[in-house]
């Protein structure tokens, strides 16, 4: 029985971190026995309700043959007798490692290894779900101290590892793609913010600029608007659209 890891995440309003929650819906929880005649299966975490069978012989992988043992299964067996299993995910407790591996591919359109963030080293231990919490930074990723993230599509890959009371682990892993665009959007807002100044002039008044402030947020609105539908493809194309914008202007003429 696997976690059903997943998560969510905002940007910090500097735009120097990303806030990722683990909103996973099944932590300690259990599933439909195995009993008489059913088999165990090889990397699946279980729970001893009964025995028959003495789960520390055979590879099984228990380290003892107590009621409450929890372990990752080594071999598969055939159940018999009063045997009872059953199959878990693991409590808060029982987490051995949390990592969290990142690539980013920014408005240069390279994709880029970030530095792996041992999560339970940094934010742990953790007593509770709600503890799982991390607060994803620059200098975490292995970019500059106090540094703005890079915009672009992060693919996440959130790992959680755990043993329970045996030797065997058990690794459950979340992959995610999020789009991370603080800086441009910064600078579409400050384009914006613009816009009472350049209405209130009363000679010569820079129309294109409130035009290509429109423009921008627009953009941006519509980035924001697909950002849950459209493939990261599409998504990547459309930042490197606004990125260029922003910093270069439209190719219009007003």
């Amino acid at each position: 029985m696997n976690l059903n890891l997943s998560l969510s995440f905002q940007e910090q309003n500097d735009n120097k971190a990303i806030v990722l929650t683990d909103t996973t819906d099944n932590w300690d929880s259990s599933t439909t026995h195995l009993t008489i005649g059913d088999d165990t299966v090889i990397g699946d975490f279980y729970e001893i309700v009964a025995n028959t069978t003495n789960f520390t012989l055979g590879g099984v992988g228990a380290p003892n043959n107590n009621v409450g043992t929890r372990f990752v299964c080594g071999a598969v067996i055939t159940l018999a007798g009063a045997d009872d299993l059953i199959p878990v995910t693991p409590t808060i407790a029982e987490i051995d490692s949390i990592t969290l591996d990142t690539i980013i591919t920014g408005v240069s359109e390279v994709a880029t290894a970030k530095t792996q963030v041992d999560l339970l080293a940094e934010f742990g231990p953790f007593v509770t779900q709600a503890d799982l919490v991390y607060t994803i930074t620059a200098l975490l990723l292995g970019d500059g101290i106090d540094s703005e993230l890079i915009d672009g599509l992060y693919e996440l890959t959130y790992s959680v590892t755990y043993s329970g009371d045996g030797v065997g682990t058990k690794t459950d892993t979340l992959t995610t793609t999020l789009l991370v665009y603080g800086q441009v959007k910064t600078a579409t807002y400050d384009k914006i913010r613009q816009i009472p100044t350049y209405y209130m002039c009363t000679n010569g008044c820079p129309s294109p600029e409130i035009s290509e402030a429109d423009l921008c947020g627009a953009y941006l609105s519509g980035i924001e608007n697909s950002a849950y539908v459209a493939k990261t493809e599409e998504l990547l194309a459309m930042l490197v659209t606004l990125d260029n914008l922003i910093t270069n202007g439209s190719k219009i003429t007003w």
